[in-house]
């Protein structure tokens, strides 16, 4: 892992920012000695370590001043309860308002994670950002949960880990507004593959753990990845992880409705013990004022999802008649039924759409809600287009015609078809 050259990058650019420094002898795997401890470690140091199989993994060798150690953790966390109001709402109605302070405080960090949130806190601060908000989302549902004492530090260290994949990852790859490819989103589903290997290599972190960011991207109904894990195959805390991961944008918006939609949308994927402490947590169900009409075209967003009902029972048909893929790719008929299913739950089914566009542009409340129930709706569908692509890839599509229908259903389900 150490070879990796996004995260090798990461360091060797930290290191001509602060001092990198080896706090034991390190070795290459044939026994010959490459850095004496105490050794400060500069860019040229760092690719002679690069250029050699070490005995052991890099991190467990190397420190960095003014490290992420328990204490800066919750230094970061009293700075964001300070600056975000929701993320403080959150700490208040977790019951223990002042426990993830004193958590992350006491929180007993190995070496090696040290140095990696550091390498992330320096030169991903968006990363580290995300992750301290993680690490209180998953602390406040796991108080209301009642999640033992005992078990809250395992699942604190998963949340600030989860993501640690990501620094092998190219960070253009997660640049806003880049396209992705199919190769390149190849990379990111194996991030937490990634980072589960890296944590194996650190003898104090617990299976619960390490189970925890192997499948924080792990859906109950499983859709998710890496493994397409389902039901009680997922450990408890990646369930309350992945509440967590997916909610914390729209929780950093400050838009309940949001999330509340999306709960209700992604019942069957998401535990309801977890999704009814959210709930809970974010007062959702409470009147929200100064609603305001959001700018949309009703009837846009509504053809669209008659267009992909239209269109994609023929695409199915035939992918399912070509010999190449058509095992792996089944399971599209039974997520655009699902997606269907919702869009008729929703009030949106094609014969109650004029009636709908004009209580849409008449009544800002429901107008809003729309909005909020298009977006979630939206994701789901690319949603449903990741995961073709990333079964696809599995079968190596050779079939012209069934990468053609598979194209043209891609399309439909990203809005990009005519």
């Amino acid at each position: 892992m150490d070879q990796r050259p996004h995260y090798v990058r990461s360091v060797t650019e930290m290191g001509e920012r602060q001092s990198i420094v080896a706090h034991e002898d390190i070795y290459a795997s044939n026994g010959m000695k490459l850095l004496a401890r105490g050794a400060s470690v500069d860019r040229s140091y760092i690719d002679l370590l690069c250029r050699h199989k070490l005995r052991a993994p890099l991190d467990l060798a190397l420190s960095a001043e003014n490290q992420v150690d328990s204490t800066q953790l919750a230094f970061e966390a009293n700075k964001l309860l300070a600056s975000d109001s929701v993320m403080a709402t959150l700490a208040e109605r977790s019951g223990d308002p002042l426990g993830f302070r004193q958590c992350l405080g006491a929180l007993p960090l190995p070496a090696p994670i040290m140095f990696r949130l550091t390498v992330m806190r320096e030169m991903r601060s968006a990363l580290f950002d995300h992750s301290l908000r993680i690490a209180l989302i998953t602390y406040a549902l796991a108080v209301r949960m009642n999640v033992p004492r005992r078990d809250l530090n395992d699942l604190l260290i998963a949340a600030l880990c989860h993501d640690l994949g990501e620094m092998h990852t190219d960070p253009e790859l997660l640049a806003p507004g880049h396209s992705i490819t199919l190769q390149e989103r190849r990379f990111i589903h194996v991030h937490p593959v990634t980072g589960y290997v890296l944590l194996c290599d650190v003898p104090s972190i617990s299976n619960a753990t390490l189970q925890a960011v192997l499948q924080h991207h792990e859906r109950l109904d499983g859709s998710g990845y890496p493994a397409g894990l389902s039901g009680g195959r997922i450990h408890a805390f990646a369930r309350i992880l992945c509440v967590a991961e997916v909610t914390e944008g729209l929780v950093r918006r400050g838009d309940p409705r949001r999330v509340d939609v999306l709960l209700r949308l992604n019942h069957q994927r998401f535990d309801t013990e977890v999704t009814h402490t959210l709930r809970e947590l974010l007062l959702i169900g409470q009147p929200s004022p100064d609603i305001r009409p959001p700018a949309l075209d009703p009837t846009a967003q509504l053809a669209r999802f008659e267009r992909l009902f239209a269109d994609s029972p023929g695409l199915i048909e035939r992918l399912e008649g070509r010999p190449d893929g058509a095992q792996e790719l089944a399971f599209v008929r039974e997520r655009i039924a699902m997606l269907r299913a919702l869009v008729h739950n929703s009030g949106m089914s094609p014969e109650y759409h004029d009636a709908l566009v004009d209580v849409i542009r008449e009544d800002p409340e429901v107008a809003s809600e729309f909005a909020a129930t298009m977006d979630e709706l939206k994701w789901l569908m690319l949603d449903i287009a990741n995961e073709i692509e990333r079964r696809a890839a599995l079968v190596a599509l050779v079939d012209d015609e069934a990468a053609g229908v598979a194209a043209e259903l891609l399309a439909l389900l990203r809005g990009t078809g005519a």
